[in-house]
């Protein structure tokens, strides 16, 4: 399910019913394109997805299409990376200093497109006036340096809106009961879903405009004391 994350009443946009054997990466993939070859209504500029994503596959595919991604990262592992300099870089892309301290960001370069992280000067690995700095790239590496800092107060503001996707599951599957269905076609399970989402749009309409037609009924059909 694709749904509109900035949409105060959690609209869905686009279904495509998935094998249970395919894995979520395999199935955004499908889901995205044919999404975008049947509607042209609206522009994807954000995409945000759980860790089930987290595969540098899917971050080059959205920048290739000018999306920017915020996924939730799968640690696969534990090790630090190494770089040309003596700094790493942790698998949640936090740069390690020569003394082993996590570097902290100090703000983002729009001119050089890259973040700016800094020690200070009571670490002690280096004799710079500010302390050590150390530049990344969204470029070196999509997943571990997104353009917006995985765990900035903007990113943690923009990714909590993902919780929109539960709460429209949850009308589909429990107020409007779409698993209560006995269906053995795929076509029919079909219908049944397109049908629930045409009334979840149908319910957002109502609730934005219910004030307006509150007072037009008031108008039309006055209460008689």
């Amino acid at each position: 399910m694709i749904s509109a994350a900035d949409s105060k009443y959690d609209l869905p946009l686009y279904l495509r019913l998935q094998p249970a054997s395919r894995h979520d990466a395999v199935s955004l993939v499908m889901s995205m394109m044919e999404c975008k070859q049947r509607f042209n209504l609206g522009v994807i500029d954000k995409m945000l997805l759980d860790a089930a994503h987290d595969a540098e596959a899917i971050y080059m595919l959205l920048d290739h299409q000018n999306i920017e991604p915020f996924i939730d990262l799968y640690n696969r592992s534990k090790k630090n990376t190494t770089t040309e300099s003596d700094i790493y870089i942790s698998p949640t892309g936090i740069p390690i200093c020569p003394k082993g301290n996590e570097m902290k960001p100090n703000g983002f370069d729009i001119s050089q497109d890259r973040r700016k992280w800094r020690c200070s000067l009571t670490c002690g690995c280096s004799d710079a006036k500010y302390g050590r700095t150390y530049h990344t790239h969204s470029s070196d590496n999509l997943r571990l340096f997104p353009r917006t800092a995985r765990g900035s107060e903007k990113w943690k503001l923009i990714y909590k809106r993902r919780t929109s996707i539960e709460r429209s599951n949850k009308q589909e599957k429990i107020d409007y009961k779409f698993e209560s269905g006995r269906h053995r076609s795929t076509m029919m399970w079909y219908i049944r879903i397109y049908g629930i989402m045409t009334c979840q749009h149908m319910d957002a309409w109502y609730v934005s405009q219910k004030d307006e037609w509150d007072k037009l009924k008031a108008t039309i059909c006055p209460t008689v004391a």
